[in-house]
């Protein structure tokens, strides 16, 4: 028993040395690339576990191989060279690869240039470190490109060379050069190594197995909360974006600019295997290190599972028997297509197979049952017996409607004879009273050579999928509800919004939109609470839905941003609800001592709008009324 004790609180003394100072050292400027990092600081997640997490920005004099040898920083952000260093004898670790596809690729505007085979002799801007450049350099040789066939320029990181035709290519990011391309309308081309077969892992999450091995636990509390803060950036990008633009903007880029560079990241950030976030595939790892020897840049080997961070959640979610809807169906249908296979199997040797029979179809809650060619029963399973209410001696002979209540003999009826005329297999679902419940069920049924003499049947199994239908519904609303304050989500916004544009370009019908952001809110927080804070969320949404009409919409898109959308209105009858919620709200005592109010930016379509520019357009409406004097409404 001593012995144990001391186990015991020797453990707890090694865990409660583990250190609580964290520093992660980015490998590039502020921006979107390492939202996940920013959200879980801002947001509390680090905090919730015990850490402080310093986020150092990359500058020149850093030496990114040597970060963590020399004790600057407890975690990094790697590229898939980091297999190279590992092999070279560096102490590496890989955590989490947050990119499953790297966003390097080459990039022309040169309207001659549309095949990689128009890039030889052409002058390239590239960075010299081969590893990190490896997936370029083996897209092009294996189109048979190579250094002598292309003039290298150092890379001087400004598109405007690029712009300038002082180069043909330049080395660049889907998630930056290609934005400001975008937004002034200039042409382009992509090479990507991934559409050439070279896909490589980015902004890979290392520290040091030492480090692991003084302190698993704080490494596997800022692995799990860095990832929950990639899911929450993905899944509230404007919020975080903002954060970003407030807080992280050493490159002083544009809100809209990294609203576009979270949605392109996004596409780059989910593994296509497992729909997760920092999945590393020892499959993946090794097709990079083949490729890095092919090239030239390594000889070695290297044990991959000591490269891996041993929890990182790839394995786990391969192997995870946690499916979602979808797979549920899918269980479904090939579980009901075994029994039905089951089933007519025996009962085309029904004649000496019947206590096998019996045996296999009572051992299902599914109920199982079958009829002749007049609809009466013929037979059924215990599950049938306990739905009717009665033995299976009270069921055969007799037809529904003398065992079911009218309404529901007439639905199977109906079912039946569909199945009979059309000699094809029916699905239908059907809603039925059972225990005093109504439960939904979903019914399989086959036409039924039960007798060569007297002629076909039914044959029929149908299965309670209530709780697939609930968890169905609970999903579409996670899709599209914002789970706080019940309103509409981002997701329902952008599509909404799109479908207003394209009636208003056919048929001219006009429509408002309003952009609110609850002014010193962040106060409110700081003051009271979060929970006081999401309450005053809900009962500002409550009040916005109960006063503006049944088609007006109104979406949460942000943290304390809100949008309404009135169709068929123009600007001024918008401006006279807006005033009036405004107002509301401002009267309305949700707070001790204080009112809420807002900012607020207003503008209706016009001719030359499309998704980006009307949101842009409020946008900067509302930041307006924000820097001058909060608690205003600026009318484009």
């Amino acid at each position: 028993m001593k012995r144990l004790l001391f186990i015991i609180i020797f453990i707890t003394f090694l865990h409660s040395n583990e250190k609580s100072n964290i520093t992660l050292q980015l490998n590039w400027l502020h921006q979107f690339q390492f939202a996940g990092y920013y959200i879980a600081k801002e947001k509390g997640f680090y905090k919730d576990v015990g850490l402080d997490v310093t986020i150092n920005e990359f500058s020149n004099n850093i030496e990114l191989n040597n970060i963590l040898k020399n004790k600057e920083a407890d975690f990094a952000i790697g590229r898939s060279s980091l297999l190279i260093n590992k092999i070279n004898g560096e102490d590496i670790v890989a955590i989490a690869a947050i990119f499953q596809n790297s966003p390097l690729m080459l990039l022309s505007i040169d309207e001659k240039i549309t095949t990689i085979e128009d890039i030889r002799n052409k002058k390239i801007m590239i960075t010299p470190d081969a590893e990190f450049t490896a997936s370029l350099t083996a897209m092009l040789n294996s189109n048979g490109i190579y250094k002598e066939n292309i003039q290298i320029i150092e890379h001087s990181f400004n598109i405007e060379d690029l712009i300038n035709k002082k180069v043909d290519l330049m080395a660049s990011y889907i998630s930056n050069e290609l934005i400001v391309l975008k937004d002034r309308g200039i042409n382009y081309n992509i090479f990507h190594p991934k559409d050439y077969g070279f896909d490589f892992y980015s902004d890979i999450l290392f520290t040091s197995s030492e480090f692991i091995k003084q302190n698993p636990i704080t490494t596997k509390k800022f692995y799990e909360a860095s990832l929950k803060g990639w899911e929450y950036a993905f899944n509230n990008k404007i919020e975080a974006a903002e954060l970003i633009y407030k807080k992280y903007n050493s490159q002083n880029k544009s809100l809209i600019n990294l609203i576009k560079e979270a949605e392109i990241l996004e596409t780059l950030a989910i593994n296509e295997e497992n729909n997760k976030i920092g999945a590393l595939d020892k499959r993946k790892l090794e097709k990079i290190l083949q490729v890095f020897k092919v090239l030239g840049l390594t000889k070695g080997q290297i044990d991959l599972n000591s490269f891996i961070y041993e929890h990182n959640h790839h394995k786990k979610l391969i192997f995870e028997i946690a499916p979602k809807q979808r797979d549920m169906i899918v269980m479904l249908i090939i579980f009901l297509t075994i029994i039905f296979i089951i089933i007519i199997f025996f009962l085309n040797k029904i004649h000496n197979k019947r206590k096998l029979l019996d045996a296999v179809i009572n051992s299902t809650d599914d109920l199982i049952y079958y009829k002749d060619q007049n609809l009466n029963y013929l037979g059924c399973n215990k599950s049938f017996e306990k739905f009717a209410k009665k033995n299976k001696k009270e069921i055969i002979g007799k037809n529904d409607f003398e065992l079911f209540d009218k309404k529901y003999a007439s639905i199977f009826r109906e079912n039946d004879l569909k199945v009979l005329n059309d000699k094809q297999t029916s699905t239908d679902n059907e809603w039925l009273e059972f225990d005093g419940k109504t439960l939904l069920f979903q019914s399989k049924k086959r036409a039924l050579e039960y007798n060569s003499k007297t002629g076909i049947g039914i044959l029929g199994i149908s299965r309670d999928i209530t709780n697939l239908y609930e968890i169905q519904k609970k999903l579409e609303e996670q899709a599209t509800i914002d789970e706080l304050t019940k309103t509409y989500n981002r997701k329902v916004f952008n599509e909404k919004i799109s479908e207003l544009i394209d009636l208003y370009k056919r048929y001219e019908i006009h429509f408002s939109i309003a952009l609110f952001d609850i002014d010193n809110f962040k106060n409110i927080n700081d003051t009271y609470g979060h929970n006081v804070g999401d309450e005053v969320l809900k009962n500002i949404s409550l009040i916005i839905k109960n006063n503006i009409r049944v088609t007006d919409m109104l979406f949460r898109i942000g943290g304390e941003e809100f949008i309404i959308i009135y169709p068929k209105i123009e600007i001024d009858d918008a401006f006279v609800s807006i005033e009036k919620l405004k107002n509301l709200i401002k009267n309305e005592k949700m707070i001790p001592d204080s009112s809420i109010t807002f900012s607020i930016g207003l503008t209706q379509i016009t001719s030359e709008d499309n998704e980006d520019t009307i949101f842009k357009r409020v946008d900067d409406l509302m930041y307006f009324s924000k820097k001058n004097g909060k608690d205003k409404i600026s009318v484009d």
